[in-house]
C-alpha cells in the first residue's frame, strides 16, 4: 500500500465521519422541535352532516364499516354502545350529539373511526371517510370565536377551507366522556 491510498484513506474516514455527525445532529433534535420545522400534520378527514372534521392520523388505529352495536344501558346520549372488532371491545360516541351538532346521518355511509391515545382506545362515528390530507399548522387557525364552550375546548382549529380538526388527546382526556354510572 503506497502513501497516497493510505491518505485516501484517512480522508474517507474523516468524511465518513463528518456525515455521521451531521446524522446525529439530525436526529438529536427534540420530537417538538422537528414537528414545528416540518410545518404541518397528516390528518383523515371525515364527513358529519356537512361538515368536514379531521384527527391527527397518528391517532387514527383503524376505520372500518359501522357494524352490530350493543346498546349500553344507563350512558349518555353520545354513548351509541359497544362494538366488537376482531374480539376486541371499543365502545362507540356519536360525537355530533357530543358537539351538538345536528342529525344528518345516512345509515348505508356511516364508518367507525378507531381513535386511541395513550392506552385509551374508542371508536367515533363518521357518515363518511373522505381520505387523508397534509395540513400546514399555520393554516390552523387556534383562536375560534364563532364556537365557544364544551366545543371548543375539543378543537385544535380550523383551517382556512373549514375543516375542523379535533383534538384527540384533550377529546379522550375528558374526565366527562367517561362513564361510571350504575343501574
Amino acid at each position: 500500500m503506497d502513501k497516497s491510498e493510505n491518505n485516501k484513506g484517512a480522508t474517507n474516514s474523516s468524511e465518513k465521519n463528518a456525515i455521521l455527525k451531521q446524522r446525529a445532529l439530525a436526529l438529536a433534535v427534540p420530537k417538538e422541535k422537528a414537528q414545528t420545522e416540518s410545518q404541518s400534520i397528516q390528518v383523515l378527514v371525515f364527513t358529519l352532516g356537512t361538515e368536514r372534521y379531521g384527527v391527527q392520523s397518528e391517532t387514527v388505529r383503524e376505520v372500518c364499516p359501522m357494524r352490530q352495536v350493543t346498546r349500553v344501558p344507563c350512558v349518555p346520549p353520545f354513548v351509541i354502545g359497544i362494538i366488537n372488532i376482531r374480539g376486541k371491545i371499543f365502545s362507540i360516541l356519536d360525537i355530533k350529539r357530543l358537539l351538538n351538532l345536528p342529525e344528518s346521518r345516512s345509515q348505508n355511509q356511516e364508518k367507525v373511526i378507531i381513535i386511541g391515545f395513550e392506552d385509551i382506545e374508542l371508536g367515533i362515528l363518521a357518515d363518511d371517510v373522505c381520505g387523508v390530507q397534509q395540513i400546514s399548522v399555520s393554516d390552523i387557525q387556534q383562536d375560534v370565536p364563532t364556537i365557544r364552550g364544551l366545543t371548543n375546548k375539543y378543537l385544535l382549529g380550523i383551517t382556512s377551507d373549514r375543516l375542523t380538526i379535533l383534538n384527540v388527546a384533550i377529546f379522550l382526556s375528558d374526565q366527562s366522556i367517561i362513564v361510571d354510572e350504575t343501574v
